[in-house]
């Protein structure tokens, strides 16, 4: 009885608090259902922060105020019992209601979860799908081909016509849970949603301040997550991305992911290294027309933050280690070429 009585009183005190410090709107934020028109599953990621989760949720329209949401969990107790998972919230609930499905967990709405590693393409990420019975590989595709989303860091991929999937690199690889048989167009919302808690208003702005649109970044930083394995080297794969436009002639980037990228299944390199595709970098010059993967946080910082270098060249060490060797020069890099065959040899 005495932990039952301490809660009453504590959610007493929870009143009183915000009749003192807010009026009645305070108690209203936490006490009145939100602004949702109807019910609306929320996916609510592994790591979230009751911050995030609350800036979420208000974003959402389930609760009226982030800032009383976070009250309410700190002095009920309940700021570190919040469950990731995929939550239904119906237009009746309010705060408390809120907290305790948060807190009760997501296993009981038949929910599944589903991991997309960093560098997966939305082809990969649809095979996943279908695999985990979330909704078929087709249907996704169909959604990201034909859908819109009123998103701003899409508009460039909306328009250009040579973009192959116009999501591409823009659906955040994490783990989700969705229930089985979730339309399409939810699913991508969710990642989309998480894709614009990663590009929030101050990463925005270092976009900005370096000069670059969000599409070259996220571009970039594809061909960081394909190419590079160890985490230490995506920002010096980044600098020879960077180093090699910034030439005058820009240099051709060369890189092979994005040549896998435009035989998309379909070849091989050492037979198609040429194929007249414009995201193959050995044949066209630039960036190709949009990301080729869809990147995590470490490719995107990479990307936004390179080392600085004199590097034009690197490949593959060959030796097990994942890494690459980098060189300035073209005679380096013949030299790092044969150390690499060598590598292979012995570790073949």
């Amino acid at each position: 009885m005495k932990p039952r009585m301490r809660r009453r009183g504590g959610l007493s005190l929870l009143v009183a608090f915000a009749l003192f410090w807010g009026g009645i709107s305070s108690y209203q934020a936490i006490y009145l259902p939100g602004n949702v028109a109807k019910t609306t599953w929320i996916n609510i990621p592994a790591g979230a922060t009751s911050t995030q989760i609350a800036d979420l949720l208000y974003r959402s329209r389930v609760i009226r105020s982030p800032f009383w949401f976070r009250v309410y969990l700190s002095l009920s107790g309940q700021a570190d019992r919040l469950q990731a998972g995929r939550y239904p919230f119906s237009p009746k609930q309010n705060v408390p209601s809120v907290v305790n499905e948060l807190t009760r967990g997501s296993v009981a709405y038949n929910t599944v979860t589903v991991t997309f590693p960093e560098g997966y393409t939305v082809t990969q990420m649809a095979a996943t799908l279908q695999r985990s019975g979330v909704c078929s590989s087709r249907s996704f595709m169909h959604a990201v081909k034909a859908d819109h989303f009123s998103y701003a860091f899409l508009a460039t991929s909306y328009r250009r016509s040579s973009v192959r999937d116009p999501l591409e690199g823009f659906l955040f690889p994490n783990t989700y849970d969705f229930v089985r048989g979730e339309s399409p167009r939810t699913v991508i919302q969710t990642m989309l949603q998480m894709t614009q808690q990663v590009l929030d208003p101050y990463r925005l702005r270092e976009i900005a301040r370096e000069g670059l649109t969000v599409q070259e970044v996220m571009t970039v930083a594809s061909m960081i997550e394909r190419e590079a394995k160890l985490k230490v080297e995506r920002p010096l794969v980044a600098s020879v991305i960077y180093n090699r436009l910034h030439l005058h002639p820009p240099m051709k980037l060369q890189i092979d992911a994005t040549v896998l990228y435009a035989l998309n299944g379909h070849g091989s390199l050492n037979n198609d290294l040429y194929i007249n595709n414009p995201y193959n970098t050995y044949v066209y010059g630039g960036l190709p027309p949009g990301p080729i993967a869809n990147p995590g946080l470490a490719s995107i910082q990479a990307a936004l933050h390179p080392a600085k270098t004199d590097y034009y060249f690197y490949v593959a060490r060959n030796d097990g280690s994942g890494g690459h060797y980098f060189s300035t020069t073209y005679a380096q890099q013949l030299r790092n070429e044969v150390k690499s065959q060598q590598n292979a040899a012995r570790h073949g």
